[in-house]
């Protein structure tokens, strides 16, 4: 099949790959043939170079030889295929015995080129390569702006629920309140009724909290909106949280930022909960690193926000860290690993930041391996 299409030639030429052939002289001809063609060209010497260069740099599309010193080209691809089996490769030998021919496809190899090599039919074959490739990455752009829109809905669903559900706590948190005032006045000051009664008043003190909560959740959290630096807030943020801990806090942030616009009252509940959930994972002291820089995010990141310059900022700590099966779940509204009650958390701190982040234009992430601790990401746009 011939593929000649302008997207592909130009798609090509944004991809990267690496060229394996021992022969220096060869190498060196069809490297440059290769430069014109594609983006970026890495070439190797040998297998063993060559499957090194894939694991550094991870090239889009291989072309290797054969017959090579150390590690054939065969050999090579097989690893390679172990490590990402969607790359495509494309073999070139001056061997077409039929041995060399099955090994190649039960490895999973779909191009094949005899030597002498013909340079269209080359180009054909990494055209066909950036052909599937675009194809491929056309199909995760579509899967992740379907995403995107499932989590808009999503996350207006919680928003209205949640609102209402706010909007229902306030009343009846100010009748109990209201009616218990009244029922004080009527009871002997350190009496066991009045003792009682303030006890009512402090559960629905600590219910009209939740009911704040809920408000945040339904997107009823706005002020005045501000442009300038964020990471003094992040940083006064983190370090209250921390004061009166044995938690040491080292952060890497450059002075020339960009700019963003951020709503400092949740910028600083953001942090401040990330921080609290990090002092929680680390009871007997550890180590907090903060670290901020400016990133590119293109449509190819398949990232839920849009393409744009981002601020990055990410929280690591060197807790417990998060077990594989709970770390998908993390963000979802009323999710705790704690036992819920008054005095400890409800499952919405995660949750909110969420909200607030993405009422941002902006996405959070967690990673984490369990004992080696935890980092939370989060991308804000810029100004």
């Amino acid at each position: 099949m011939k593929i000649n299409n302008r997207r592909d030639q130009d798609y090509l030429k944004t991809l990267t790959v690496l060229y394996v052939e021992d022969d220096a002289d060869t190498r060196e001809q069809f490297s440059d043939f290769l430069r014109r063609s594609v983006g970026t060209l890495i070439a190797a010497e040998n297998g063993v170079a060559g499957l090194e260069a894939f694991k550094k740099h991870t090239p889009d599309i291989v072309v290797t030889d054969i017959l090579m010193p150390q590690m054939d080209g065969l050999t090579m691809a097989s690893e390679i295929l172990d490590i990402k089996r969607t790359v495509p490769i494309i073999v070139v030998t001056a061997f077409e015995e039929t041995n060399y021919l099955m090994r190649a496809i039960n490895i999973g190899i779909e191009k094949y080129v005899t030597k002498p090599v013909n340079s269209y039919l080359l180009f054909e074959c990494l055209l066909e390569c950036a052909h599937r490739l675009r194809a491929e990455e056309q199909v995760k752009l579509q899967h992740q702006q379907e995403i995107r829109e499932e989590w808009s809905k999503h996350n207006e669903i919680i928003a209205i629920l949640a609102g209402g559900i706010a909007h229902d706590y306030n009343n009846m948190m100010q009748a109990i309140l209201g009616y218990s005032a009244l029922a004080k006045m009527q009871v002997e000051p350190g009496s066991a009724a009045s003792n009682y009664l303030e006890k009512v008043e402090y559960c629905a003190e600590e219910v009209s909290g939740l009911g704040r909560l809920l408000r945040l959740l339904g997107h009823d959290f706005f002020g005045e909106m501000q442009q300038g630096m964020m990471m003094p807030c992040v940083i006064n943020s983190i370090k209250s949280v921390l004061t009166g801990t044995s938690i040491s806090l080292s952060s890497d942030c450059p002075e020339d930022l960009p700019q963003i616009k951020f709503d400092e009252l949740q910028m600083t509940f953001v942090f401040s909960g990330l921080a609290t959930n990090a002092v929680a994972a680390m009871p007997t002291g550890g180590s907090l690193r903060l670290t901020a820089q400016a990133v590119e995010v293109s449509e190819h990141d398949f990232m839920l926000i849009k393409p744009g310059t981002y601020i990055q900022i990410s929280l690591a700590d060197s807790g417990t860290g998060i077990p594989s099966d709970v770390l998908p779940k993390i963000f979802a509204p009323y999710f705790s690993t704690k036992q819920k009650s008054s005095k400890r958390g409800t499952g919405l701190s995660l949750a909110l930041c969420r909200a607030i982040i993405m009422e941002h234009g902006g996405s959070i992430a967690a990673e984490s391996t369990p004992g080696d601790g935890a980092t939370f990401h989060i991308w804000l746009p810029t100004a």
